[in-house]
């Protein structure tokens, strides 16, 4: 005969208010990790089999299957607490699965609506991991662009133009401003190309370590959303994070102010984290979210907009789903638009600069060309 589990803390109590554990031995450092996309793919693949079997059967089955050595290690580490008798938001390692993934099963579980939160919960790691590639396609070839381009003058400047250099000066003729200017900065960069180099090195460095003291992250990342154009597209990517993972939350069961303190931290933008908290502390106090919602900087009008409505309404969950659809979408234009923009000013900026270096070049040669005719000319 099987042993009995023990009875879970809190049981008696409603689903909303059971304490939510995430399980002990989370802190293990030799507990192995996951990237985004396996996490999203494993929980896709849990949510597929929960539907049709009990969960530790689903996570037994998965653990068997042919997968990396880090899923491995984590289905393993699962199915033996699950064996155990815990829950999976305990069995899950820490490591691999965030505290706000973590509690949206805890409530699915408490809940009994697993299997459908799984569901939401991959949606919303797959939207996620959708969003930040599009971000990294749209942003690497005009970074590319322009380190190639900024490769060809660094070259142009430290070979080109001194191998030039001695026959314009040797001609004893004064060389036009332009050339001058081109001549002693490939002077500079010949002579200081070290300090070029660590010049950017240091200010990272010294930016990284400003930025970790005290309130500066904040303060950083506030000026940043107060930047024209900058800081709207920094507000629309931080409402399509706090909109979706906030309505996974509250479809799982979640308390809003609970949904909200576990949201705050998963944030990139420290403004964003911090007044998600504060707002944590007034819903928690009687305030109702819309109320509570301008101490979001620079909050996106539309999530604002879709957030009174869900609260009139008592559609809270799909209108925040709504915002972040709509919200990424606007992201996913706007990048596009941007990129189209980019590319051929790069291109322009950075052909423009060669042209004034070969410009700089041939002014000495054409200069000399032409005495060279009018002295012909005058015998």
């Amino acid at each position: 005969m099987n042993a009995q589990r023990p009875p879970v803390p809190g049981a008696e109590l409603p689903f909303w208010k059971r304490p939510i554990r995430l399980g002990a031995g989370s802190t293990d450092p030799a507990a192995p990790r996951l990237k985004p996309q396996a996490r999203a793919t494993l929980i896709r693949q849990m949510a597929t089999l929960a539907a049709v079997m009990p969960i530790s059967d689903a996570v037994a089955t998965l653990a068997r299957q042919p997968a990396s050595e880090a899923e491995k290690a984590v289905l393993q580490r699962t199915n033996r607490a699950l064996q155990g008798g815990s829950p999976l938001a305990a069995a899950l390692p820490i490591s691999a699965f965030p505290p706000e993934v973590k509690a949206t099963i805890a409530a699915g579980e408490a809940s009994g609506r697993l299997p459908l939160l799984l569901t939401r919960l991959a949606d919303t790691l797959e939207a996620q991991v959708a969003l930040r590639a599009r971000l990294i396609s749209s942003l690497a070839y005009p970074a590319l662009l322009m380190l190639v381009a900024l490769g060809v003058i660094i070259a142009m400047l430290l070979f080109v133009v001194p191998a030039i250099a001695e026959q314009l000066t040797g001609s004893g003729q004064p060389l036009p401003l332009l050339t001058r200017v081109i001549l002693g900065l490939s002077n500079a960069v010949q002579k200081l190309w070290p300090l070029f180099l660590a010049l950017p090195l240091l200010a990272g460095i010294g930016l990284w370590a400003w930025q970790r003291r005290g309130d500066n992250r904040t303060r950083l990342d506030t000026w940043l959303l107060s930047l024209p154009g900058v800081g709207g597209w920094l507000s629309a990517l931080e409402g399509v994070r706090w909109s979706r993972l906030l309505a996974t939350m509250l479809s799982a069961g979640l308390p809003l102010a609970e949904a909200l303190s576990i949201t705050a931290p998963t944030l990139g933008n420290r403004a964003w984290r911090h007044a998600s908290q504060k707002i944590a502390a007034q819903v928690r106090a009687g305030s109702s979210l819309s109320a509570a919602l301008p101490l979001l900087p620079n909050p996106p009008g539309l999530l604002v907009s879709l957030v009174q409505s869900g609260e009139s309404s008592g559609r809270l969950a799909p209108l925040l789903e709504s915002a972040a659809t709509s919200l990424d979408r606007q992201l996913s234009d706007r990048s596009r638009t941007v990129l189209a923009l980019a590319e051929p000013a790069i291109i322009v900026i950075m052909g423009g600069m060669v042209g004034v270096i070969i410009l700089a070049v041939l002014l000495p040669i054409l200069e000399l060309n032409t005495l060279a005719g009018q002295s012909l000319g005058a015998r």
